[in-house]
């Protein structure tokens, strides 16, 4: 296997800065939240905020130490979920918190760098919040990515992984890369001190405003001809009704001459099955297996909502 290649940007630990000589590089997760999701916590109290740094830290600092071979018999306990499903994927470890850089603009440490069976290289992110931002991840295992092949110019990253581990459980979930162009794009914005970055996975299909004034002009068409079609059933009503008294005048039931026939049917009762009722009966929470072959699902396509402005 190959070795990868240090950085030369030294991390410190307790000021949490990265620095190459007396430049100072920007950590990746200031530039995502600056960027793409400026408000991720803000809903979410410190004390919340704080208490899930803790525990994530400390999972970390488990990960990073069982890494070094220096863990704990007690401490693999509780991280057995973890070094299970590692197992079960077929994942290697191969490194830890191994630190990549661009050596201009920024620079952050992957948790763990593995490798599976034919030697590929996967890079793979611990998180221990208790749903996983899919597209947040995307994002920074991406840079991760880019950085990583750059700083090792003859290896290729073959995919990525978040490795989510929450009260006594652990899963690993394949996260989707993006584009070089996308991270070049967020890492020039940064350079060149932009305020806003249009995320390009949230771009508007292209031509969807000339679809959506062809669909705001076929909407007028249709509000006139409801406007036409509403006063015209409303005079067929009153017409339909004025024959049927005429011939209900003459005990007449039906008619026929040489411009029509009419016919007034006579008033019928429809069951209708109320299937709310049923299933919420007690007859069927009983035995809800005597019904079953008698109850078809269909799928219906969800409805597209457009609301005009």
């Amino acid at each position: 296997m190959a070795e990868l290649i240090k950085s030369a940007v030294l991390f410190d630990e307790e000021t949490h800065t990265y620095t190459l000589g007396d430049k100072q590089l920007s950590g990746i997760t200031s530039i995502i939240k600056r960027f793409i999701f400026p408000n991720m916590y803000a809903s979410v109290s410190q004390a919340v905020l704080n208490r899930a740094a803790e525990r994530g830290t400390r999972i970390h600092n488990l990960v990073q130490l069982w890494a070094l071979g220096i863990l704990s018999d007690e401490d693999i306990a509780e991280l057995q979920p973890f070094l299970d499903a590692l197992s079960n994927a077929g994942l290697l470890q191969y490194d830890s918190e191994y630190l990549v850089s661009d050596n201009e603009l920024v620079a952050s440490s992957i948790d763990l760098v593995c490798t599976d069976d034919d030697n590929n290289f996967i890079l793979c992110d611990i998180k221990t919040t208790s749903v996983l931002h899919i597209e947040y991840l995307q994002w920074q295992l991406s840079i991760y990515a880019y950085l990583f092949e750059r700083q090792n110019p003859t290896l290729k990253v073959h995919s990525l992984k978040a490795i989510h581990i929450r009260d006594g459980k652990c899963a690993i979930v394949d996260i989707t890369r993006l584009s070089d162009e996308h991270i070049e794009a967020l890492l020039n914005a940064y350079r060149n001190g932009d305020e806003t970055f249009d995320n390009p996975l949230h771009a508007l299909p292209e031509g969807i405003d000339e679809l959506l004034k062809q669909y705001a002009e076929n909407e007028a068409c249709l509000s006139d001809i409801d406007q036409v079609k509403k006063v015209h059933d409303e005079r067929k009503k009153a017409l339909q009704a004025a024959i049927g008294d005429a011939l209900r005048s003459q005990n007449m039931q039906k008619m026929e001459t040489d411009m029509a026939k009419v016919t007034i049917g006579k008033d019928s009762v429809t069951p209708k099955f109320d299937f709310k009722s049923f299933v919420q009966s007690d007859i069927y929470k009983q035995s809800p297996d005597l019904y079953k072959d008698f109850i078809k699902e269909t799928t219906t396509a969800g409805r597209i909502t457009i609301t005009l402005r």
